[in-house]
């Protein structure tokens, strides 16, 4: 499942239309320090490099990126999504089904692969796949892409590989159990980082919706039980997990205007889900959530807002304030989110055996793998992997194909 925020990528006309200066070096700076200094240098360089392809890519196929937005842990605005504010995954996936159905590209649901199949000299023979209605038979390949995702719905290995999170929710899809990396792991395949896990600071509390990290990137604050700024909306999101549950009751509001509502209409998203609290004034909101020292922080914020200085918690882009009614608030808490380990694999994709040689015919991209963000990533950062590195294991395993031709 592709995610609600954005892709990150440097050097594309969308910033140089805003006149924002960014580089390469940039973006793998502050991914490897997102990181903690313990990513894959090699696999940050490539993301950086190839991330402006990435998105003319997408465009090439039909995708909008037009609008660019600021996550946390990125010094400028990098983030690329829909004009309008709908949700960047859904478009990308219904720009790629299009995409495939005009080029007669078969697709194949309801469909399981049970095992990775080996020849005699360990390179890939193919897949068994069991489907809902035509049971278990062998598909012939002489290369196959893991591109299946992590773990963070599969509770026995999050128990296992991080049981302090063992007992959060999820804001994953209930697909995201693991399963290419246990087929992996069944033939050979070394692992990288499997046991970092990244809890995502807002995801709606006692739900498994996560409130896309766009919404405090176009503005919202974030404040506690008793209505005050903790922390900076822009900080990593490990960080902004911990400070979350160091606070009363271990839960935090996010809160914003009617300005927000019209730059992110998948807001109006949570509000059809009754997530909202809202009201038409600052104060009626604040009496109605309980946050008694609301009012205060939103003043004070304002002032920050128009002196372009954040003079309580160094927040850089604060790109509206709160004075259009109505405002709302919503519940949040961290819960799993990425899972930052995987499958070992090199700069081109190929899977790697626990000798660290690669396995011939295996390819694999996305969250499946590990390495490229350390033990966090930054927002932008997954579906700019699953773009650059998914074109890149698909042209790698294309060409290993026609080569064994």
């Amino acid at each position: 499942m592709l995610a609600a925020g954005g892709i990150n990528a440097v050097g594309t006309p969308q910033q140089k239309a805003k006149g924002i200066e960014d580089s390469v070096d940039w973006y793998a700076e502050d991914a490897m320090k997102g990181g903690r200094y313990k990513n894959d240098p090699k696999l940050v360089q490539i993301l950086a490099e190839e991330s402006a392809g990435a998105v003319a890519w997408l465009e090439s196929l039909g995708a909008n990126m037009d609008d660019l937005k600021r996550s946390g842990g990125a010094r400028v605005e990098r983030t690329h999504r829909p004009s309008g504010g709908a949700s960047v995954g859904p478009h990308i996936i219904d720009t790629l089904r299009v995409a495939a159905k005009e080029r007669d590209i078969p697709v194949r649901v309801n469909s399981r692969i049970e095992k990775i199949v080996l020849n005699d000299d360990k390179s890939v023979a193919g897949v068994v796949v069991h489907g809902r209605h035509s049971g278990y038979n062998m598909v012939a390949a002489d290369s196959v892409v893991l591109a299946t995702g992590g773990y963070g719905m599969n509770k026995k290995m999050v128990a296992y590989y991080r049981p302090t999170m063992k007992d959060m929710t999820s804001s994953n899809n209930v697909t995201a159990t693991g399963d290419g990396v246990l087929l992996a792991k069944e033939i050979g395949a070394s692992m990288t980082d499997i046991d970092w896990v990244q809890a995502h600071p807002t995801i709606g509390k006692d739900s498994r919706i996560l409130i896309s990290e766009t919404v405090r990137g176009v503005g919202a604050i974030m404040v506690n039980t008793d209505g005050q700024r903790f922390i900076s909306e822009l900080t990593t999101r490990d960080r902004a997990s911990d400070a979350i549950l160091k606070q009363k009751d271990q839960y935090a509001w996010l809160v914003f205007d009617e300005q927000l509502v019209e730059k992110k209409k998948m807001v109006r998203g949570y509000e059809h889900l009754g997530m909202l609290s809202k009201a038409n004034t600052i104060e009626e909101l604040a009496k109605i959530t309980g946050m008694k020292d609301l009012p205060k922080t939103a003043a004070d914020y304002n002032k920050y807002q128009a002196s372009g200085k954040d003079e309580a918690f160094g927040r850089e882009d604060m790109p509206i304030n709160l004075t259009k009614a109505p405002f709302y608030a919503v519940k949040v808490a961290p819960g799993i989110h990425h899972t930052m380990g995987g499958v070992a694999v090199d700069t081109d994709a190929n899977v790697l055996n626990l000798q660290s040689w690669k396995m011939d015919g295996l390819f694999a991209a996305g969250e499946v793998t590990g390495g490229l963000h350390g033990h966090n990533r930054l927002g932008g950062n997954a579906i700019a992997e699953t773009v650059v590195f998914g074109r890149k294991a698909g042209e790698n395993a294309a060409k290993h194909a026609l080569e064994k031709k």
